[in-house]
């Protein structure tokens, strides 16, 4: 499902408790509860919620190779935009205040198709997490992704917003197809992926055949296909039984999974994510 920030100020109680939910699931620690959250990519304005459940390499064994455009063009920001829409991320994740926070990167694309859900992106840091934010034309916050050095990523590209996510240093490209239309191409920049594609929203009642809202597919740089999103509900629901491992040793699995974690050496490692400090 696609997370919809809203553009209201507020309440620090309401924002401490949305950061503290972020950092908790990032760092969960081991055990065996009926049900464990995953490390997830990124924080909403109530909850923090898994978006996108992703999956395994080849389909069939077939690396597919998408033809479509190339990346969409990009303009970086002012500096005073960048400064200004930085903070207001920051702002959203409760990390204005951090030490050392930051605001790292800022661009917005150059005639973007007029049903894409974003049109300009900001990175900033805080607290050991580096986060993005994407803007609608109107200047909303309408997206956003989260990701941690000390942590790395459950596969080899993570999804986050609409149309955004985090990837490893192997992958080269990365196309996001929402359901119905053509694959889109992300522009990459610092780990994070970025492609201006319409909003779909998810079904209130996925049945196992529907098709997911995007499928996203990561490429090296020989163009094999080493990463796909699950494509039906179907799939996603096969990939809960997944389970990794963080560099500490901590266990991970999929939001909705009722069974007890096995051992950390019984789960593939998570991928390192080293693009930033």
């Amino acid at each position: 499902m696609n997370i919809l920030l809203p553009d209201g100020d507020l309440r620090p109680s309401t924002r401490d408790r949305q950061r503290d939910e972020l950092i908790a699931i990032l760092e969960s620690e081991s055990g065996t509860p009926s049900r464990r959250r995953l490390l997830v990519p990124l924080a909403a304005v109530a909850a923090v919620a898994l978006i996108m459940a992703l999956g395994f390499a080849l389909r069939n064994g077939k690396p597919r190779v998408e033809e479509v455009a190339s990346a969409p063009a990009v303009e970086p920001l002012s500096a005073a935009e960048k400064a200004h829409l930085g903070q207001r991320c920051l702002v959203r994740y409760n990390l204005a205040t951090s030490t050392g926070h930051a605001v790292l990167d800022g661009f917005r694309f150059v005639n973007p198709p007029s049903d894409a859900a974003v049109r300009t992106w900001v990175v900033g840091y805080g607290d050991g997490l580096w986060v993005n934010c994407g803007f609608d034309q109107a200047g909303v916050v309408v997206s956003g992704t989260a990701a941690a050095p000390r942590l790395g990523l459950f596969n080899e590209v993570q999804a986050g917003g609409q149309g955004s996510g985090a990837y490893v240093k192997s992958i080269a490209r990365i196309t996001v197809t929402p359901v119905g239309s053509s694959p889109v191409e992300a522009v990459l920049r610092n780990g994070f992926y970025y492609a201006p594609v319409r909003s779909v929203p998810a079904g209130k009642a996925p049945a196992g055949s529907n098709p997911r809202p995007y499928v996203v597919r990561g490429y090296d740089a020989g163009g094999n296909l080493v990463y796909a999103s699950a494509e039906t509900e179907a799939d996603r629901k096969a990939e809960q039984i997944a389970c990794r491992a963080d560099p500490k040793g901590r266990t991970y699995s999929w939001i909705g999974s009722e069974r007890p974690l096995p051992a950390p050496k019984d789960c593939r490692p998570n991928l390192p994510w080293t693009w930033l400090p």
